[in-house]
């Protein structure tokens, strides 16, 4: 499997882990899209996502808030508190975040009903080979945020560190196996104290404004 062509580099994915962020100066560096942590299982608000938000898209970036899965509460639960926390509505995107184990796909692909269900848009889901085995019809179909850092937690630009094409779970479409790349988790972004993951988007800034709008995935 090649790279992709084009992808633009211009994601971030941030949390109250990052601390305060100086918005403005994150748009200055060309970043347009920020993935923001909202909420855990059912009950856990990210205590900087209100702000983050608001300060985000006053800076004219497009936000997309993401959920991060927890095994110990039920998928219906969880959507819900998700749904409330992040303020969803219909039309707008949103990313199931699963890092955990003790939680299966179907599990979350019933998280990812509920949300689809209220938006009426299929949500981005998060993961990568290590979550996932086996195919998972639901999934394989869905938008996808691969989480695989070919240069492992060496900092740069995804010019500099993806050379070949990285690891993908199994079940996804050989034409479009991934939508974003989150390619490192120490990109440097002025306005942002520390290390912060980075993405890029499998297509051109046009179409990653299009899919934000509509859902639109270009076609491979």
């Amino acid at each position: 499997m090649a790279l992709p062509t084009p992808v633009f580099d211009g994601v971030i994915d941030v949390s109250h882990n990052n601390g305060a962020i100086d918005w403005k100066a994150v748009a200055g560096t060309g970043i347009a899209l920020a993935f923001l942590k909202a909420s855990e299982g059912t009950g856990f608000t990210d205590p900087l996502f209100v702000k983050n938000k608001a300060a985000a898209e006053a800076a004219g970036l497009m936000v997309v808030p993401y959920h991060f899965v927890d095994a110990s509460d039920d998928p219906i639960s969880q959507a819900r508190f998700f749904m409330a926390t992040a303020g969803l509505a219909e039309g707008r995107p949103a990313m199931l975040d699963w890092e955990v184990s003790g939680f299966s796909a179907d599990q979350l692909a019933q998280l990812g009903y509920a949300v689809e269900g209220f938006t009426r848009r299929n949500p981005v889901y998060y993961y990568g080979w290590a979550q996932l085995s086996t195919p998972n019809p639901t999934l394989g179909a869905s938008p996808l945020m691969l989480p695989e850092y070919p240069s492992a937690t060496a900092s740069g630009t995804y010019a500099s560190l993806v050379t070949a094409a990285p690891r993908v779970a199994p079940g996804r479409p050989a034409s479009r196996p991934y939508d974003f790349h989150q390619y490192t988790p120490a990109g440097q972004v002025s306005g942002i104290a520390g290390p912060v993951d980075r993405s890029v988007w499998v297509g051109t800034l046009d179409s990653l404004k299009a899919w934000f709008l509509t859902g639109a995935i270009p076609v491979s």
